[in-house]
This record gives structure tokens, sequence and C-alpha cells, in this order.
């Protein structure tokens, strides 16, 4: 997993204006992340409560980052 290349945070500003340099940050990080943990491993109820949110805040941030791809998403279920 590399960082975002400085064009793409270009693009994710253009696109979607209300994102901060805080919530690219973040998104690199929580997605590293699902890269360095042995998905694996025995995980106590805690852990896996972690995870879930988590998980949840990837996929709202990947919203908010990244609309285009939600609007493809849309399109091609329309098919």
């Amino acid at each position: 997993m590399e960082p975002l290349k400085p064009e793409r945070k270009r693009e994710i500003f253009e696109a979607s204006p209300a994102a901060t340099p805080q919530e690219i940050a973040e998104y690199e990080a929580l997605l590293a992340e699902r890269f360095t943990v042995d998905p694996d491993l025995p995980r106590g109820p805690e852990m896996l409560k972690l995870r879930q949110r988590k998980s949840e805040r990837l996929k709202e941030l990947q919203r908010k980052l990244f609309p285009e791809t939600e609007a493809e998403a849309s399109e091609e279920g329309m098919t």
C-alpha cells in the first residue's frame, strides 16, 4: 500500500471540496493498517468492535473522498 500521489490528492479536493488533509491521512492510515494486521489471529470482543469501527470509518471516508466511486457503483447496479 503506497500513499496517495499528490495529483490524486488534488483530484480528491476538486471532487470533494469538504475533504481535509487530515481525513486523507486518516484514510491512508486505516487502509495501510488493513495490510499490517493478520486477519487469522484470534480476537477478543473488544478487538472485534474496534476492527468494526475502523472498517466503518474507512467506508465513511471512502464515500466522502471518492464520491465518483459511489456514483459508478450506483450506475453499475442499475444495469
